[in-house]
């Protein structure tokens, strides 16, 4: 297992076996020796937190996550169409982490990608794109394959992708590092000298030959002579030509790694020419690459020009795409250093990104941020209700529909925020359509009527249960944003109460003293306060960090997801928050946000619980569509909590940790829990067992209606107010259709400090599968609530933004999954390959190049095998294996017929289809319903 470990130096690097020395990466420094929580109470816990992000990061608004968005979409797509399947690894860098994964793992066949962020302690210069936190989008093929036909599809990846996205022209650089390393030797370097003399001459693209060899002979202590022959080299660049030129060198050629390395290099162009890419390539022998572990083929992908008409001088961005072959990183990890030969290409997304956000800003050029088809509208007052019934079934039938979140809004007001926002189409209701039985739909436009790794299997289930999340999410009108994964750590003081000592710090050395994100909701109230942001919808799905007792089995990781609509640890927590302006010093909830106009003056008079309800509906949505078993949704009022613990006799100063007990009676029995409140938290028994007659009460409407009755309860004005709340929550849920699965739990505290209104959580009742004998036991599996202050704590002039949000339990609900398809063997595909291509005789290896990049090219998603002859029976065998549907057979009959044998795996149906109409017939046998 790959551990993160101190060193004396206070460096963060991976233990193994043997660890790789890196060239020019730099580690995280740990404060006093290592990750420690940062705990509450200091004296920076009562400061005002500081409005800004750690050095080299950013946060990223709607508009440019939805730009972001498209631009990984493109590059997944393109690695899907290659055959790649999804796997994840702990944070800090994608293809060391993959190294240990294969050894760890025993795999040795394997093509992957992985996208995800990784951190570098580097001197950012942002408007290059260079960042200290950045995505990475890697995709690597590892196994014992025939030379170069893996290190050709890879820079086909990095020519597709680059041609997709039309950024400019552009040059893929390629040489080997046995090249280099021969050209040194035959100089006279000395091997010790090869790596440092190798990262000097990898600068030959920021500096001038005059500089490099100066660094050479003055700092490195080349000869002059050396120098200068290693720069008869080094400047040379061209293709076949070169490379057959240096073939013939009388020095190289006596070379045993130059030989090989120039052999392979002419094999890899003459694959290249049958995948019609050379236009593009060049063999640059000043290219170096800095990182140690390459062994072979090495390759960068440069941006010539960057040619746009809104922006008057070219943008320098550098590099955009890198890679090449790292045989020997696997046995570095391996305790018997056994080897995987591996080959891979990293596309840099970040300077893409920046390249494209300068687009954006010089054309005002204005991007959707969600993907909303509908607003459910009305011109007449009193209409609340027809709305909130209309809107349930249009999300119950996968529609994506916004409300605004007002009992009486003016149609002019709900038709300008569908011009603001981009939704095409208002569904309105008035008197004489609910009359007639119709709905009159107003096109918008025409205004016309009418830590743990996750391997390839897991990914794909969790892949599914994303899907399903997101799906709802944009349902409901929400856009996406993305803050950094570690804040200054001030901003984290003080806002989780006892769990505060589940977060970790790390401390820079430019002297910023930083956190690793507890959840994703405090990131997202200091956003809006450095922002001044009143007015959003968002969700935000990342990894969330607590030092916490791992459960694995119970789905509790120290890393997980959270779903923003979850300890050292990494979480991934799906967010999904609503957040408004009410004009009169208070907001709504995130969910609230979206759906108002952009010219807000006047949003204080937004209603109450009506985002609310939403977020409700929501948990409701997601919980049904991912068929886990039966579940009740858990709600409460911190008002109402308060209140209870006001007519107990509970002094005010014990209301946080009094509520912290009463949190555990999901977990204990009452008796545990007084026991606690009196015998810990010194509580008269009277007043314990006051609270244990209200926090054991739970129910619907009826029971609201007791207590506004209750003699003490109905005095006190925080439990009146949440009572009040809550009763007209449970009148939006009846009307969405959910209060069977909704129970008002007195008992629901939860535990984090920063909420103060109306809390929910959802439980899983039994957890029923024919395959399992006994119930899966995971915990809440979705949690949220008000949190109406947090954002004030951010603000200079302490100015409130009520949010209302929702957080899915990802990991949990994986662990039901992955359990469920454990127990049932059932065969999950981890690739969305349509058809292998194959040939049924040898030889014929440039005919499945040339046929493959046909169906490359016209976005087929398609695999080969790496084998110049494979038989006929191992590439049918691994379609079965690997589910793909289709095989396309070249052979010498075909070939001269002029056409393709298609055949269908699970039927063993073959037929002849004319090259030409190839692809439509890939695209008819696999295309679904």
């Amino acid at each position: 297992m790959l551990r993160v470990v101190p060193l004396a130096a206070g460096w963060l690097l991976p233990r193994g076996p043997s660890v790789p020395r890196f060239s020019r990466v730099r580690a995280w420094p740990l404060g006093h020796g290592g990750l420690r929580p940062w705990r509450a109470g200091s004296a920076e816990a009562g400061r005002r937190s500081v409005l800004k992000t750690p050095k080299g990061t950013r946060d990223h608004p709607p508009a440019y996550t939805a730009l972001r968005d498209r631009l990984l979409a493109a590059v997944v797509t393109c690695f899907k169409r290659h055959g790649a399947a999804a796997i994840d690894t702990p944070v800090l860098e994608l293809r060391v982490p993959f190294a240990r994964y294969l050894a760890m793992n025993k795999i040795t066949n394997m093509k992957r990608y992985h996208i995800a962020k990784v951190y570098r302690r580097d001197n950012p210069a942002t408007t290059r794109g260079r960042y200290r936190e950045f995505y990475q989008c890697d995709f690597d093929i590892a196994g014992q394959f025939d030379p170069m036909i893996p290190d050709a599809e890879c820079l086909k990846i990095v020519h597709e992708i680059l041609s997709d996205l039309q950024l400019g022209d552009f040059l893929i650089k390629v040489n080997d590092r046995r090249i280099l390393n021969g050209i040194f030797a035959v100089c006279g370097i000395p091997e010790s000298k090869f790596v440092t003399v190798c990262c000097t001459v990898d600068k030959l693209d920021k500096v001038p030959w005059e500089e490099v060899r100066g660094e050479m002979v003055g700092e490195k202590g080349l000869s002059p002579e050396a120098a200068d022959h290693i720069g008869e080299y080094v400047q040379l660049h061209g293709g076949l030509e070169l490379i057959e030129r240096l073939l013939q060198d009388p020095k190289l050629s006596q070379n045993k790694l130059a030989k090989e390395g120039l052999g392979d290099m002419k094999l890899l162009f003459e694959y290249l020419t049958l995948f019609g890419i050379t236009g593009k390539i060049s063999f640059d022998l000043s290219l170096a690459r800095g990182l140690d572990y390459y062994t072979g083929v090495i390759f960068e992908a440069v941006l010539l020009q960057q040619e746009n008409e809104h922006v008057e001088e070219p943008v320098s961005v550098g590099s955009v795409a890198g890679g090449g072959r790292y045989d020997e990183l696997v046995g570095m990890f391996d305790p018997k250093g056994r080897k995987v030969p591996c080959v891979g290409v990293s596309i840099g997304i970040e300077r893409i990104f920046s390249i494209l956000e300068q687009r954006m800003k010089a054309s005002g050029e204005k991007v959707r941020t969600t993907e909303t088809q509908v607003l459910v509208a009305t011109p007449h007052k009193h209409l609340l209700a027809a709305r909130l019934k209309l809107i349930s079934e249009l999300w119950g039938a996968g529609i994506k529909a916004e409300m605004l979140y007002k009992k009486d809004p003016k149609l002019l007001k709900q038709l300008q925020y569908c011009e603001d926002t981009g939704i095409p189409l208002a569904a309105i209701v008035g008197e004489q359509e609910l009359t007639d039985g119709v709905v009159k739909l107003r096109d918008v436009a025409t205004r016309v009527e009418g830590t743990r790794d996750y391997s390839p299997k897991q990914m794909a289930i969790r892949e599914r249960v994303f899907n399903a999340i997101i799906s709802c999410f944009k349902r409901h009108g929400a856009e996406v944003i993305d803050t950094p994964v570690f804040e200054l750590k001030e901003t984290l003081t003080g806002k989780y109460g006892e769990d505060s000592k589940l977060i970790y710090d790390l401390k820079d050395q430019g002297g910023e003293l930083l956190s690793l994100r507890y959840d994703l909701t405090v990131p997202f109230a200091r956003y809006l306060a450095m922002n001044k942001i009143t007015n959003i919808k968002r969700y935000h799905i990342a990894k969330v960090y607590r030092r916490d007792n791992p459960a694995m089995t119970r789905g509790r990781y120290r890393e997980f997801y959270q779903c923003t609509s979850a300890a050292l640890g990494w979480v991934f927590q799906c967010h999904f928050t609503c957040v408004t302006y009410t004009g009169s010093g208070t907001f709504l909830t995130e969910a609230a946000l979206a759906q108002l106009p952009q010219d807000f003056d006047i949003a204080g008079q937004f209603d109450p619980m009506i985002p609310d309800a939403e977020c409700l509906k929501i948990v409701h949505e997601i919980l049904s569509d991912l068929q886990l078993g039966d579940f009740l949704i858990k709600v409460n009022d911190r008002r109402i909590l308060d209140g209870m613990f006001a007519v107990c006799g509970v002094p005010d100063s014990k209301f946080r940790t009094i509520c912290s007990s009463v949190d555990k009676l999901d977990k204990v029995p009452w008796e545990e829990v007084r026991g606690e409140m009196v015998g810990e938290k010194g509580l008269s028994p009277e007043a314990a067992d006051h609270i244990g007659e209200y926090v054991q009460l739970h129910g619907g409407l009826e029971l609201i209606e007791r207590l506004l009755q209750d003699p003490k309860l109905s005095q006190n004005k925080l439990a009146k107010e949440g009572l009040g709340d809550m009763k007209l929550l449970f009148e939006y849920l009846t009307l969405f259709g959910i209060t069977g699965k909704i129970s008002f739990d007195l008992s629901l505290a939860r535990g984090l400090d920063y909420y103060t209104g109306v809390i929910f959580e959802a439980v899983l009742l039994q957890q029923e599968n024919e395959h399992v004998e006994e119930p899966v036991s995971v915990g809440s599996v979705a949690g949220g609530g008000r949190y109406d202050g947090l954002v004030g704590m951010f603000d200079p002039k302490g100015r409130k933004v009520p949010c209302v949000g929702v957080s899915i339990g990802i990991e949990r609900i994986f662990s039901i999954l992955e359990q469920r398809v454990e127990a049932s063997e059932e065969k999950i595909r981890t690739t969305e390959t349509q058809v292998l291509v194959a040939s049924a005789q040898k030889k014929l290896l440039e005919e499945r190049l040339k046929l493959i990049a046909e169906l490359w090219d016209a976005g087929i998603k398609a695999e080969v095998l790496y084998k110049k002859n494979p038989k006929l029976l191992n590439q049918l065998q691994y379609c079965e294996d690997t589910g793909i549907p289709l095989v396309a057979i070249v052979g010498e009959q075909e070939l001269k017929d002029g056409v393709v044998k298609l055949r269908v795996v699970a039927t063993r149906e073959e037929v002849n289809v004319r090259r030409e109409s190839l692809v439509e017939e890939i695209r008819m046998r696999t295309s679904h319903p």
